[in-house]
C-alpha cells in the first residue's frame, strides 16, 4: 500500500490508540487538477507488486471553498479520497477520506496543509500547521503540520519519455492525546503532469500511463492515428 497524505495521518492517529515559470492565470494542468484527469501507477511494496490509479472525480464546495475531489484505487480498491484547493499557485490540502482496516475515517483540517506551487526553485521550504479533527470519533482534536522541502531537480526516465521532476520530500507530524508521531516520503513532481515516481519506507511507485483534458496517454497510443506518440505531442504542447 503506498503511504498517501491522508492515509499516514490516519496510520500515525491509530498507531496512538522542465522547468516551468507560473503563467499569471494559474493555468488548470499545472498541477493536474481537473475533473476527469487520472493517473496509473506500478508500485511494489510489503505486500507485494500493486496498480495504483489516482482519479480527480468531482469539483465542489467544502466549507465554502472549492476544491477537487481526488479518489485513489489500489488494485481496484478505494483507500483513499482528498480534498485539494487550488488557488494563487499554490496546493492546499483540506482533508478527505481513508481506508484503514475496513474502517472510513473522515478527516477535517481548520487550515489548509500546503502541499505544491509554482514556480518552485530547489532548496525551497514551506511548512503549514493545523488542527486535525475525525468526523467519527467525538471529542478529539489533533495538531497537525506538514513540511515540504524541495531538495532536488533531475530526469527521470518513464516508459513514454524521459521528463525532468523535482524531487519534494514531505514530512507530516501529528500530536495530541498523548501521541506525537510521524512519517516522510519522497515524490517527484512535474509540471503540467503531476507526480511521476513515489518512495516511502514501505513501498514505491512510478507513473506508467495518464489521462490529461479526456486525452489518455500511453507508450504506444496514437489517437489521432498521425504517426506520432501522443506522450511527445502532449509534452510539446504544455513546454513550448
Amino acid at each position: 500500500m503506498k503511504r498517501t497524505i491522508l492515509s499516514a495521518a490516519v496510520l500515525l492517529l491509530f498507531l496512538y490508540g522542465t522547468q516551468k515559470t507560473c503563467r499569471a492565470a494559474d493555468p488548470p494542468n499545472i498541477f493536474g487538477l481537473e475533473v476527469g484527469n487520472t493517473w496509473t501507477y506500478q508500485g511494489t511494496g510489503n505486500n507485494g507488486p500493486y496498480t495504483a490509479r489516482d482519479e480527480v472525480a468531482a469539483k465542489e464546495l467544502h466549507n465554502s471553498r472549492t476544491v477537487y475531489v481526488v479518489k485513489r484505487r489500489e488494485n481496484g480498491e478505494w483507500i483513499e479520497t482528498q480534498w485539494l484547493e487550488r488557488k494563487s499557485g499554490k496546493v492546499k490540502l483540506w482533508g478527505g477520506r481513508a481506508d484503514f482496516d475496513g474502517k472510513t475515517c473522515t478527516m477535517l483540517f481548520s487550515s489548509g496543509l500546503e502541499q505544491a506551487w509554482y514556480p518552485m526553485q530547489v532548496g525551497e521550504r514551506r511548512f503549514s500547521t493545523t488542527t486535525l479533527t475525525i468526523k467519527e470519533i467525538d471529542g478529539y482534536v489533533f495538531q497537525a503540520s506538514m513540511r515540504v522541502d524541495v531538495v532536488g531537480k533531475k530526469r527521470i526516465d518513464l516508459s513514454f519519455g524521459t521528463v525532468t521532476a523535482y524531487k519534494i520530500r514531505y514530512q507530516m507530524r501529528v500530536w495530541g492525546k498523548g501521541a506525537d508521531e510521524a512519517t516522510t516520503f519522497v515524490q517527484w513532481r512535474v509540471p503540467y503532469l503531476g507526480y511521476v515516481k513515489c518512495e516511502d519506507q514501505e513501498s514505491a511507485d512510478q507513473l506508467v500511463s495518464f489521462s490529461i483534458g479526456g486525452r489518455r496517454i500511453t507508450q504506444d497510443r496514437d489517437a489521432d492515428k498521425d504517426g506520432l506518440k501522443d506522450y511527445p505531442e502532449f509534452w510539446a504542447s504544455v513546454t513550448d
